[in-house]
């Protein structure tokens, strides 16, 4: 089942200005329900005004968004439930806290969606707990917090509202190496408790490798491929020359492939190459 389908998107900027540029030009691609997809793509290549195509914050010059095969313009005054269907989380959402505590703060989604006190309690508490934020600092102010913990607030905020399509725009852009590892962790096991669909935005072939089961690639306003890892990373050449290229242990493993040491072309993860050269050598 399609979560999310576009179909024909085209979205110009500055209309009729000195300014006017393109930055979604025919664009049709579908998010499947219940998956971890990765959108890829240059700077400028049109990623950011696709999501925010997702949840209504831009509407189309022409073509449609479907959300669960209903149109999300059908009617144009329930905008703002589609929005609490599909949450948007904005590179580094931090700078966006703005009340007293955490607590409140992640609880801001659910009490506008018109909740009761029990589920928003419930609710602040599962999505902390699914970001890896302590319930201790639930009530601490979130500007005393460092910018990783910020950050799992902000993500928390979002998850809290249960979104049925959860976007994330770059979301551990910024943090070191165990930080990210943790944001996307959480990412990936709330997906799983769910079973609700994620669409995450990245530059780094290494996280969409690691964490996504599709992967969608715009270039220039347009759609490039979408399909699998395996499918997506076979095109090494065209995705370099887009600024992009693969993994660094697919590349590192292709230096290995010239030299003859025979190992299978689909590793795009460290785990993935840690088991291939054992197997390797159990052969030698």
């Amino acid at each position: 089942m399609k979560a999310l389908e576009l179909i024909d998107i085209v979205y110009t900027y500055s209309k009729n200005t000195p300014f006017e540029k393109t930055a979604l030009d025919k664009v049709s691609v579908s998010f499947e329900a219940g998956r971890i997809n990765g959108l890829i793509g240059h700077t400028g290549s049109g990623k950011s005004t696709l999501v925010q195509m997702m949840n209504g914050l831009l509407r189309p010059d022409s073509g449609e968004v479907l959300l669960f095969g209903k149109s999300i313009w059908e009617e144009p005054k329930k905008i703002r439930d589609v929005r609490f269907k599909v949450g948007l989380v904005f590179q580094y959402p931090e700078y966006q806290l703005f009340e007293e505590t955490c607590e409140k703060d992640i609880a801001f989604g659910p009490k506008n969606m018109g909740l009761d006190a029990q589920e928003i309690d419930r609710r602040v508490k599962s999505a902390a707990q699914f970001v890896g934020l302590d319930e201790s600092l639930l009530v601490k102010s979130p500007f005393e917090l460092s910018g990783g913990q910020k950050r799992r607030v902000a993500l928390a905020g979002i998850m809290a509202m249960e979104p049925e399509v959860l976007i994330l725009d770059e979301p551990a852009a910024g943090l070191d190496p165990i930080g990210r590892e943790e944001i996307f962790g959480g990412i990936r096991s709330y997906q799983r408790s769910r079973n609700n669909t994620v669409i995450i935005v990245s530059h780094s072939m290494e996280d969409v490798a690691a964490y996504c089961d599709n992967i969608t690639v715009l270039s220039e306003g347009k759609l490039f491929m979408s399909g699998s890892c395996a499918e997506v990373f076979e095109h090494e050449s065209e995705l370099t020359e887009m600024g992009l290229g693969v993994p660094q242990i697919t590349r590192f493993i292709r230096m290995l492939r010239d030299a003859g040491v025979e190992l299978r072309r689909d590793i795009y993860t460290v785990e993935d190459a840690v088991s291939a050269i054992k197997e390797y050598a159990g052969r030698r």
